[in-house]
């Protein structure tokens, strides 16, 4: 028996039940078997099936929260794209107002004290808002000028929302950090059962080897070809 590969993708380790489970089908009629073999291999084939079910739903689950992690990484980076924006917004308005068009201003410095907007807006992606909460919450501070209400409203909007998304996104990755756990023991799982199927298919039919292996799909491996030619997969003897 030539089990899957340990690091073999799941696509590999379906291969190897989906053969199993057509060579049970395959040798269920066969006249040559008695009534004992053939629930021999009834069981195996029940052992074998539950294995790839389970790795089945956790190939599903995990491709499921990869892709939901994508789509909210995307919306992430438009959100940063628009906190940008609003961090420039307050920047600006300091800048037409309190700070009279100097970033060295001491209003200017203690609103943005990690840096100028420019410089907020090139920090990190996550680090982003935690940044953005601080300017917000030293604006507030500030002695009311024209246009401060409204960069202050906008700031707080965009980076509620950035911080919803970045929430959501998070919880969203350790869902697919488990999803692929999972999917790494339901590999592991398949190979037990594919396994403990061997072992009760020796002991049903001894001296036919040839028979228990018919059972199990034979790993590929890369075969090294002539210069000038592709390597390609080959079956191991």
């Amino acid at each position: 028996m030539q089990a899957p590969d340990v690091n073999a993708s799941s696509e590999v380790y379906e291969k190897h039940t989906d053969h199993f489970r057509g060579a049970a089908e395959g040798w269920a009629d066969a006249e040559t078997l008695t009534a004992a073999q053939r629930a021999a291999i009834v069981e195996a084939d029940a052992i074998v099936t539950a294995a790839a079910d389970g790795l089945g739903l956790a190939v599903v689950t995990e491709r499921a929260a990869r892709r939901a992690a994508t789509k909210l990484r995307a919306q992430f980076g438009i959100r940063d794209v628009i906190l940008d924006l609003r961090i420039m917004g307050v920047s600006d308005a300091l800048l037409n107002g309190p700070a009279m068009r100097s970033r060295d201003n001491p209003v200017y410095k203690h609103v943005f004290q990690e840096g100028t907007a420019g410089e907020i807006t090139e920090a990190k992606l996550r680090e982003e808002p935690e940044l953005a909460e601080r300017i917000l919450s030293r604006l507030a501070g500030v002695e009311d000028f024209s246009g401060k209400a409204a960069a202050q409203a906008s700031l707080k909007e965009a980076l509620e929302k950035s911080f919803t998304i970045r929430d959501a996104l998070d919880a969203t990755e350790m869902a697919q950090n488990k999803a692929g756990d999972a999917e790494i023991q339901g590999r592991l799982a398949v190979r037990t059962a594919l396994e403990k199927a061997y072992g009760m298919l020796r002991a049903a039919f001894p001296g036919q080897r040839k028979l228990v292996e018919s059972f199990f799909l034979r790993r590929e491996r890369n075969t090294k070809k002539g210069a000038g030619e592709s390597g390609g997969a080959g079956n191991e003897g």
